[in-house]
């Protein structure tokens, strides 16, 4: 019991602080574990995401995998196909590599952060109308210590990220047009 109030106070001083510091109540906070059910990996050595997307040709997409990962200094997308092989050149790309791949029909259609700021911007040439679901992961969780930022992960809303999500979370209060800052 006392160790469940201990997790219950940590994940509670986590969310605010990272909330506070961002200021953005507009994205959907998630811990770690509820991150795994989308296909988020967090671990001391960073933030680690990889998808087969089952639907990719049905969604114009030239990939099927689609995947990202960010460390103490950068984040990194990768598109590729079964076919091709992956390098590692440090530790991070090694386990990159070494992760399964999730089967989602969701994936990201931007990565950015709080301030608009995007990468992997595939949206901007799509319909600029078209709703997202932000998720906001907060770096502190991955005990990186020069990582306090939070990064937003816009996915493509389906039925299948609805299941995905805790049974307290209604997918439409969080679907909005994302605001892309100005390069």
């Amino acid at each position: 019991m006392k160790r469940k109030i201990l997790f219950l106070i940590i994940a509670t001083v986590t969310f605010i602080s990272c909330s506070t510091k961002t200021q953005t109540p507009q994205y959907l906070f998630l811990t770690g574990q509820q991150l795994q059910s989308l296909g988020i990996m967090l671990t001391d050595q960073g933030l680690f995401y990889k998808n087969f997307n089952p639907n990719w040709q049905t969604d114009n997409e030239k990939y099927p995998y689609l995947g990202f990962l960010s460390n103490e200094t950068y984040l990194t997308t990768k598109h590729f196909k079964e076919t091709d092989t992956l390098m590692a050149e440090n530790k991070y790309d090694s386990a990159f590599i070494k992760m399964d791949a999730t089967k989602n029909d969701f994936y990201p259609l931007l990565i950015g952060n709080t301030k608009g700021q995007m990468s992997l911007d595939k949206y901007t040439v799509l319909n600029k109308e078209i709703k997202l679901l932000p998720v906001a992961i907060c770096m502190t969780e991955t005990n990186i210590a020069s990582r306090q930022d939070t990064i937003v992960v816009w996915f493509k809303p389906t039925e299948s990220i609805k299941k995905s999500l805790p049974d307290n979370i209604k997918l439409d209060d969080y679907l909005q047009v994302p605001k892309i800052a100005k390069q």
